[in-house]
């Protein structure tokens, strides 16, 4: 049985399977080992023992000429080749095989801390000094003063290397007094090895097509080259940006430090004796000053109060004395 080869041998073997050009020939390669790369070893040995049957099998994709066949090659490697998710899992498996202890974690880690403090202001300007002393950034910054208690409050979205997370947590912290924290942490692995082979699989397509580029003999060949490698640039592209941004969000923490003055903290409960001697003073106080508000609100409405009463009463004993 005669294996199947682009030697001069097989094209008399199978005369209607001859290549025209080597711009051809090379895209016929990249069709068959894109298609033989998704087959198992055992369908790829029953490929090689089909394909050295030839005559029939060959015969039937290709019309009266070879030339039909030919020109048809590179939409056939574009259209029917490389199923980007069949490569990308077949590399996924063969580098876990390889080493599957060497596999790096990726982690996305958020979170949010409250603080009260004295200055939300000037304690903004802090957070802001000591994120930026430990490499990271300021995304967003925001100072407010609420219209009810007008006691001003500030918000800040930072991003902080995950290598510089804790100490420079642990300043912030350092600033007021913690009310409440929450890390949580988003593993990504799987996600960062998918792009990583996707990318790979397509850098090498475009390389293969960028050669065939080069050997294009007419328009025709050329065009439809340029077609497919700008498809696959595109896709590259695509999948470089979502990889950067996945690498920027692993690379760096994001979390949200909300600061406000100690007014509006929540109330804790008493945690020893002392602390509720001064609950109950502070409790008393603040009901004498609630009453204080209280008499100090329904002064006004009792002078007027006093004073309609007063006219009526000079109405009503005017009248009666008139009568008499």
């Amino acid at each position: 049985m005669e294996v199947f080869s682009t030697s001069a041998t097989s094209s008399r073997t199978c005369p209607q399977y001859a290549f025209s050009s080597p711009l051809t020939l090379g895209m016929a390669r990249i069709v068959w080992a894109m298609r033989l790369r998704r087959l198992t070893p055992a369908l790829l040995v029953a490929a090689v023992l089909a394909v050295g049957g030839c005559s029939t099998s060959v015969t039937s994709m290709m019309s009266d000429g070879g030339g039909d066949f030919v020109e048809s090659a590179p939409s056939v490697a574009y259209d029917e080749g490389v199923s980007m998710d069949m490569a990308t899992e077949q590399m996924a498996v063969d580098s876990g095989a390889r080493d599957s202890g060497a596999v790096d974690r990726n982690q996305i880690i958020t979170g949010d801390v409250y603080l009260t403090v004295d200055s939300p202001s000037d304690s903004a300007n802090d957070v802001q000094a000591l994120v930026e002393a430990a490499g990271g950034r300021v995304d967003s910054r925001s100072e407010y003063t609420n219209w009810d208690t007008e006691l001003p409050s500030a918000y800040l979205w930072v991003r902080i290397p995950v290598d510089a997370l804790d100490d420079t947590l642990a300043a912030i912290e350092a600033l007021g007094t913690v009310e409440s924290k929450s890390i949580n942490n988003q593993d990504v692995t799987l996600q960062a090895i998918d792009l990583d082979a996707r990318i790979s699989v397509l850098e090498e397509s475009i390389s293969k097509l960028q050669e065939l580029q080069a050997q294009a003999a007419t328009t025709a060949e050329l065009i439809e080259v340029e077609a497919a490698l700008s498809e696959r640039q595109a896709e590259l592209d695509s999948l470089n940006s979502q990889q950067n941004y996945l690498s920027d969000q692993v690379q760096y923490a994001s979390i949200g430090v909300d600061l406000r003055s100690p007014d509006v903290a929540p109330e804790r409960d008493p945690g020893s004796f002392l602390d509720g001697i001064i609950s109950g003073w502070n409790a008393m106080l603040a009901f004498f000053a609630g009453t204080i508000v209280f008499f100090g609100f329904i002064v006004p409405w009792t002078a007027l109060l006093a004073g309609v009463g007063l006219v009526v009463w000079l109405v009503v004993w005017a009248t009666k004395r008139a009568k008499k």
